[in-house]
């Protein structure tokens, strides 16, 4: 099979074959495989073209994407609905990963961060934010030895006095403020434990 045709329209390049087959790629594919009018390729050249054109239009929306932290699982779902093929996402995922784009371990350490110094979420609901961001469990479990338990207890304490200064202290706004804090994702034995320390004053 043989390059009859290189022509460009609209930043990209057309490859026309000499079997009337025609493959729109981009400038980095172009330069990849140093095409030029007349050169000889395999018969299956057009698949293998098509791959890497695939890949680096995949590479180039995920750069865009990635402007923001990401997950994995958040980068293949958005590839997917950009109609990207799983075979070349995958190529993809492993490409990011090597090139330092993509670490869920270092994502999961900024949301843990965040969750407690802005959020002042506790472990569980920080757990269950990371679960759906797509973040494998073996990642998870070994994150979350880094939450600062003693900031747990001064968010724990924080929250509660500040409900009972805006709503009064009374066995009534007790019962309510522990539940807001499991809600908030803090264990109830902690919970127990810091509220000991809390009054009306």
């Amino acid at each position: 099979m043989i390059i009859e045709n290189i022509t460009f329209n609209k930043n990209k390049f057309i490859i026309s074959f000499d079997l009337d087959i025609d493959i729109t790629i981009t400038e980095d594919v172009l330069v990849k495989f140093n095409l030029y009018k007349g050169m000889e390729v395999e018969d299956n050249f057009r698949e293998i073209l098509h791959k890497e054109n695939s890949k680096n239009e995949g590479l180039l929306l995920s750069y865009k994407y990635l402007s923001n932290l990401k997950t994995t699982q958040q980068v293949k779902n958005y590839l997917y609905r950009k109609k990207i093929n799983q075979y070349v996402i995958d190529d993809i995922i492993i490409e990011l990963e090597k090139k330092g784009y993509l670490n869920d371990y270092d994502y999961a350490l900024r949301l843990i961060h965040d969750s407690q110094k802005i959020n002042r979420d506790g472990k569980n609901k920080i757990i269950y934010k990371l679960r759906s961001k797509g973040i494998k469990s073996n990642i998870i479990d070994k994150a979350i030895r880094e939450i600062d338990v003693n900031l747990e207890e001064k968010n724990i304490l924080y929250l509660s006095k500040r409900r009972f200064k805006n709503r009064g202290y009374n066995e009534k706004e007790i019962y309510s403020c522990k539940n807001y804090l499991l809600n908030k994702g803090f264990d109830s034995e902690l919970i127990n434990k810091v509220m000991e320390n809390v009054n009306e004053k």
